[in-house]
């Protein structure tokens, strides 16, 4: 069994050609996920990659904007209202104030009143607060104000 030579045309030829290398292209493809590409197709490629990173830049200069003016507004609240910081400062002021101040002197303020107008008035005890807790918290809320403020004066904004 022979093969006849002849019947071979430059036309199946060229198609056994371009079948290879579509086999091979396909081959390429499947390897490194990339395909062969003109250089019209390849800018064209390019100019859209360029486009997509522009858009994402201007998404986050407007959400960076956002932010710098949720800050500006948070900044401009009041006295009570300016953040988390602040409320966690607030409790540790009330509970040392309790602690320290109300707690001890409400007992002798009413026993001054009482005897004072001539009437018995019995207070029941007032809860005390975890000292060791709410002192950590202060000293820890004191320690981080105080390397912000050291930031602020070295310029590290």
């Amino acid at each position: 069994m022979g093969w006849d030579l002849s019947s071979i045309t430059s036309d199946t030829v060229k198609a056994g050609i371009e079948g290879i290398g579509n086999a091979a292209k396909s081959i390429r493809a499947a390897i490194t996920g990339k395909e062969i590409i003109s250089a019209e197709q390849q800018t064209e490629l390019l100019q859209q990659v360029h486009t997509i990173e522009q858009s994402v830049q201007n998404l986050e200069t407007i959400a960076a904007q956002g932010q710098i003016d949720l800050n500006k507004l948070d900044a401009q609240a009041g006295f009570f209202r300016s953040g988390w910081r602040p409320s966690i400062g607030w409790v540790c002021a009330f509970g040392l104030g309790y602690s320290f101040i109300i707690r001890p002197l409400l007992f002798w303020v009413v026993d001054t009143v009482s005897k004072f107008t001539g009437t018995l008035v019995v207070l029941s005890p007032m809860p005390s607060l975890d000292m060791k807790e709410l002192l950590a918290l202060t000293f820890c809320l004191l320690g981080f104000g105080g390397f912000r403020m050291y930031e602020r004066i070295k310029g590290k904004v």
